[in-house]
């Protein structure tokens, strides 16, 4: 569908105010981005500008940070610290810093007053999605109200580092349980870590998705992903919880040939009630069986009614549309990296294809946790790094998937 001129012009004025606005706006326009079916084209298109690019804030502003978090003599605790960012999202900047004793770290650092003032922006914004239902009830349909609440919990678990810092631990803790050396994690620099920021160890190595430099790290690319498949599956099977952000910058292969997990800002936990359900979901997306996710979905409703008024099979066909999309997109990664083409996992198409699933549950009487549009997410993640690391694998076999628990 191409959007008419208006429409791309008032999506481009929408786009530069958001980004005049801030961090929460950003993290909505983000959303918009993520979400076609839900929003006009135009807005979609515009605002994966909004998912690439964010205008790094000057150092000198990020000190205010460090000096409240850490004193204002903070630089006593290191020997430098790079002042251009390795990184720059809407809440937070990552530095490269080197501490008294020579050791290579990073250093997570809050953007200036970012809790207060998405604090502010998710209060109006909920008051005005509540007012907009009430104004126009169609529009309770597209489960806007839903839409803040969850962007608001995404944001408070990204904005508290302290948490952040206990689920790298926890991660890193299943990983000493599990005798598992080939797979690592920052580690945390407690005394120079808090809410607003987080110290750690820094990794050096490269994203799963640059096959090239993949190679000059290992001669096996496929076990290397095989690997980082089976560790994760297992941190979801024995320990309850699963890293819920690994696309490509947060998953990489290290000059040592061992795997890093990055970025524990957005973890997903289930309690033991819905793994039975979850144990299903990868079964039917493993066997391609559609009635069996369906089933998976319908034990996972989240509105009490437990799926009465379902009819399975309508859901089970409407799934399968999705997931036919789902399947067409990947052979086409996969003749990209049969030409040799440079590959990006796009978290836009993504998160498209998340979102649908949730609209076609949500269409059919039923609300889905978070924590399992996350973890449906992640299973897209790592379908992308087989078809760009190990073409044909499927990431579903047997020896990747955590045992029911009983």
């Amino acid at each position: 569908m191409v959007a008419d001129p208006g429409s791309a012009a008032n999506a481009r004025e929408l786009r530069e105010i958001f980004e005049q606005l801030g961090a929460t706006y950003i993290k909505l326009g983000q959303f918009i981005a993520s979400a076609p079916g839900i929003f006009p084209d135009a807005y979609v298109t515009e605002m994966q500008a909004l998912l690439d690019r964010t205008t790094p804030v000057d150092f000198a502003d990020l000190e205010k940070t460090l000096k409240t978090e850490l004193g204002d003599d903070y630089r006593k605790h290191f020997r430098s610290i790079e002042e251009l960012p390795l990184a720059s999202a809407s809440i937070a900047q990552v530095h490269a810093a080197v501490l008294k004793d020579g050791q290579s770290v990073v250093l997570k650092i809050q953007r200036p007053n970012i809790e207060a003032k998405m604090d502010a922006d998710l209060g109006l914004m909920s008051f005005a999605a509540k007012l907009l239902e009430i104004l126009l009830p169609d529009t309770k349909r597209a489960g806007v109200t839903d839409v803040i609440h969850e962007l608001g919990k995404s944001m408070a678990d990204e904005t508290d580092f302290i948490q952040e810092a206990k689920n790298i631990q926890e991660f890193e803790q299943f990983l000493i349980n599990s005798d598992e050396t080939d797979v690592v994690v920052p580690q945390v620099v407690k005394r120079l870590s808090t809410k607003r920021v987080l110290t750690m160890s820094r990794l050096y190595g490269s994203p799963l998705t640059d096959l090239n430099v993949v190679r000059k790290y290992t001669k096996n690319p496929q076990a290397v992903l095989e690997k980082a498949l089976a560790t994760w599956f297992q941190s979801l099977a024995t320990a309850g919880f699963f890293h819920a952000d690994v696309h490509a910058g947060n998953l990489m292969i290290l000059e040592d040939g061992r795997i890093g997990f990055l970025d524990f800002g957005i973890v997903g936990r289930f309690s033991p009630k819905v793994f039975e359900s979850l144990w299903l979901l990868i079964q039917g997306v493993s066997e391609k069986n559609y009635r069996l996710i369906a089933k998976s979905l319908i034990g996972l409703d989240a509105t009490g009614g437990g799926g009465e008024k379902v009819e399975e099979d309508k859901f089970a066909n409407e799934l399968k549309a999705v997931f036919d999309k789902v399947n067409s997109f990947g052979k086409t990664v996969e003749k990209a990296v049969a030409r040799g083409d440079e590959i990006n996992i796009d978290a836009a198409d993504l998160n498209s294809m998340v979102l649908q699933i949730v609209s076609v549950a949500r269409n059919n009487g039923l609300k889905i946790p978070r924590e399992f549009a996350l973890l449906i997410k992640q299973f897209l993640y790592f379908d992308r790094y087989a078809q760009i690391l190990a073409p044909g694998m499927s990431v579903y076999q047997p020896k990747f998937l955590p045992q029911a628990k009983t």
